[in-house]
């Protein structure tokens, strides 16, 4: 229950973190587009910014999607097969999702290494920052998926006993 908690609540703080750093985005869009067409600076600080914004927010609002399971999914298959068919391949979907997130994750943390010297033109921060992003967006996304995995087996096949009657509607 106490993780449960946890979870709802690291969720909540990355869905309001992406937010407001989207917030801050299109501020920072409006700044650079106001300043090149009614004043007629430059704002050369803008594309950094708007980058780092943008890779920042699609990766905390990715995971906390993930742990919403609100990602796109195909479910053709799971939806035509016995409960406990359906059971053994969420687990195996789950396992297969935590290896692609943990060879990502392991990718994002040596190109954190690698560009560590390397900075942004305009303001001069390491590229690390940026990847930072990938690191702590995939790094929850495999907390989120140790979390449904630990369900799953705590659970048993009826969790899962909905997800085939459950159709998605846009109603």
């Amino acid at each position: 229950m106490m993780l449960e908690r946890f979870e709802a609540l690291l969720t909540r703080a990355l869905e309001a973190v992406a937010i407001v750093m989207m917030a801050i985005l299109v501020i920072v869009i409006f700044w650079s587009v106001l300043g090149r067409e009614a004043f007629r600076f430059s704002v050369p600080w803008s594309e950094e910014i708007g980058a780092g914004l943008l890779m920042w927010m699609v990766m905390l609002g990715a995971a906390a999607t993930w742990s919403r399971r609100r990602h796109i999914v195909i479910d053709v298959i799971l939806r035509k097969v016995g409960l406990r068919v359906r059971y053994l391949l969420s687990i195996f979907i789950e396992l297969a999702s935590l290896l692609l997130l943990a060879v990502a994750f392991k990718g994002a943390c040596s190109m954190m290494q690698v560009s560590a010297n390397n900075s942004t033109t305009a303001l001069k921060i390491s590229y690390s920052y940026l990847y930072l992003a990938l690191v702590i967006g995939l790094g929850a996304m495999i907390f989120f998926s140790l979390l449904h995995l630990g369900r799953l087996f705590r659970r048993g096949p009826t969790m899962v006993a909905n997800d085939a009657v459950n159709e998605w509607s846009t109603s």
